[in-house]
């Protein structure tokens, strides 16, 4: 559900506009951001649904599962920014918030769940990554 709808988002953005962008030596070519993405999904589903079917009812198993589903708005709400709105600057921007929510997550799924936290673990090593890469962006872009 919430792929089909970032997809929504992108259009014809990317084979137009963010291909006519002057991009940084460093960013990793396309089909490496598609595996990215299918890998985020796949990663997503497997820690949402280790957190629904848990028998064990806690405070931070509620804090997960909402974090969690955060997490999968703030990302469709970053195609919307950076593909809808063809904004490399509101892209850049919202990438700080969704990273404090991932490691939030992290933070907690390393209380409740140690498997759901090493899934999660890459993913934060390619915010930092993806932090870096949107600012380059948007410095060559100006």
């Amino acid at each position: 559900m919430f792929a089909a709808g970032g997809n929504v988002f992108v259009g014809d953005a990317l084979t137009v506009w963010y291909a006519g962008l002057n991009k940084p030596w460093y960013l990793v070519p396309l089909w490496f951001f598609i595996m990215v993405g299918i890998l985020y999904y796949l990663m997503s589903g497997v820690i949402l649904y280790r957190q629904l079917r848990s028998f064990k009812e806690s405070k931070f198993r509620k804090i997960a599962l909402g974090l969690i589903l955060v997490m999968l708005a703030g990302n469709e709400m970053w195609n919307y920014l950076f593909f809808g709105l063809e904004s490399i600057f509101l892209g850049f921007i919202s990438l700080i918030p969704f990273s404090i929510v991932v490691g939030l997550l992290a933070f907690v799924l390393r209380k409740v769940d140690r498997l759901s936290y090493r899934i999660l673990l890459p993913y934060l090593f390619w915010l930092g990554y993806d932090l870096l890469w949107a600012y380059g962006l948007y410095m060559r872009n100006m």
